[in-house]
């Protein structure tokens, strides 16, 4: 059973990240002009979230290869909509002279921030899915 959630987690991460990356067009918001690194941060985000959402919910809905995967896609579902709407490429305008130097400046501090950020949620939805499997 915890092979083929996570088989399914995996297929499902990796649809969502590419229609989210290339069908949407979304990029990271630390670094807007690499399509590749935006799309490996969505799959990272979504397998993890998926699996500890799996491990803690109870699931349901159509059986598949002894699995039931429709609530492991409404949960992939419903954090892809939100990664969407929360960090939402903005509009870019061309900055003058000493804005474009402080907005290098702060593109540095948002990777930094989301660079912590980043793993310590993966740390977290880790322990929640080993957790979710021991109890």
């Amino acid at each position: 059973m915890i092979l083929m959630d996570f088989v399914f987690v995996f297929i499902f991460a990796l649809i969502l990240s590419a229609i989210l990356g290339r069908g949407f067009g979304w990029r990271h918001p630390a670094n807007r002009d690499a399509a590749g690194p935006s799309m490996l941060f969505l799959f990272l985000i979504l397998l993890f979230v998926m699996w500890a959402g799996g491990a803690w919910i109870p699931l349901w809905g159509p059986v598949w290869f002894g699995a039931p995967w429709l609530t492991l896609l409404l949960i992939g579902l419903a954090v892809a909509l939100l990664i969407l709407a929360l960090a939402a490429p903005a509009a870019e305008t061309p900055p003058a002279q000493p804005e474009a130097i402080r907005e290098k400046e702060d593109a540095v501090a948002v990777g930094a921030v989301f660079g912590i950020f980043f793993w310590v949620l993966i740390a977290g939805l880790l322990i929640a899915v080993i957790g979710g499997y021991l109890v």
